[in-house]
């Protein structure tokens, strides 16, 4: 599994319920959430398929005083901070314009939502580009996108939105912490367990995916609970939710190693779509790439390529 990325799979797990973005909203931007109705997951193929360009991360509609607009959220778990991210903002918006503009006539507005967890700084504006005139401040194209990085937030801030949501909490609180040592989790173990958290064994599920050690991961619980016998009960628990050991591994291997062959298959095609074919050397770097970044980052060189020759100096 050394090759399959668990923090999209536990990212989308957890975001993919309007009830989570809401709970981030309401802590990160309460005067937007004031004014957000009407939450609602979008099935992002219709935009990849027709734009013939990306698969885009957790997108949703939504209404804000009325006007139709568009929520995305991205997750940054690099361990680089990646400068082509604003590009790509760009790009993913034009991509929601166009398609909405063919069937309403509308081009909406798109709040980008960006979560990092990485071990360094985020040193990225959130305004973009960043200007010292009046007059470009005035015609010059902007972009802007709400920043949410864990490493800033302390874990006293979250432990007081318990009472909002508790699976969307203790979820902030396990991502943020998933690069530390097994140990770091207790207290979080214990408010999970404390407050019946209803995403408790997804995080179990995560974190030994991250860490690749069952066996600690065990040990804290064991001493989070206090013994063999609660352990036993909240390990059936966890069976009866269909992972652990090797069944868990199997499971989620055999999903997020589907999600890696669908998008080599996507990206095999739009080559094949825009260009008629697909040069030799691409598709050997394709089959070859098992990182979703970095196909991610492929798919984008060849949606913006104008012939087949650029497609010959991909690496």
């Amino acid at each position: 599994m050394e090759n399959i990325q668990p923090h999209d799979w536990f990212f989308k797990q957890i975001f993919s319920n309007p009830k989570s973005v809401k709970t981030v909203l309401d802590i990160f931007a309460p005067d937007l959430a004031e004014e957000v109705q009407q939450l609602n997951i979008v099935n992002t193929e219709k935009f990849s398929k027709k734009s013939k360009k990306f698969i885009l991360d957790l997108l949703f509609t939504c209404k804000v005083k009325d006007q139709e607009a568009f929520i995305r959220l991205i997750f940054e778990h690099k361990s680089y901070i990646d400068y082509d991210l604003p590009s790509q903002l760009l790009h993913y918006n034009a991509v929601i314009w166009q398609e909405t503009a063919k069937e309403k006539q509308y081009y909406p507005p798109i709040i980008n939502i960006v979560f990092c967890h990485g071990e360094r700084k985020w040193n990225i504006p959130t305004t973009l580009p960043v200007l010292s005139s009046k007059n470009l401040e005035k015609y010059s194209l902007k972009l802007n996108y709400l920043l949410i990085d864990l490493n800033q937030i302390s874990d006293e801030d979250l432990k007081n939105r318990l009472y909002q949501d508790v699976c969307t909490i203790s979820a902030l609180l396990v991502m943020k912490h998933i690069f530390e040592d097994i140990q770091s989790f207790k207290p979080i173990f214990k408010l999970m367990i404390e407050y019946k958290s209803d995403c408790l064994y997804l995080a179990f599920d995560y974190i030994v995916l991250v860490k690749k050690d069952i066996e600690k991961v065990e040990e804290v619980l064991k001493e989070v609970v206090g013994g063999d016998e609660k352990m036993m009960t909240l390990t059936e628990k966890w069976k009866m939710e269909g992972w652990v050991k090797g069944k868990m591994e199997g499971k989620l291997e055999g999903k997020l190693e589907g999600k890696l062959e669908a998008k080599k298959e996507d990206l095999i095609k739009l080559t094949q779509l825009k260009f008629g074919t697909v040069p030799e050397s691409l598709e050997k770097i394709i089959k070859q790439c098992n990182e979703i970044e970095e196909l991610d980052k492929i798919f984008t060189k060849v949606a913006l390529a104008k012939s087949i020759e650029e497609l010959e100096n991909i690496k």
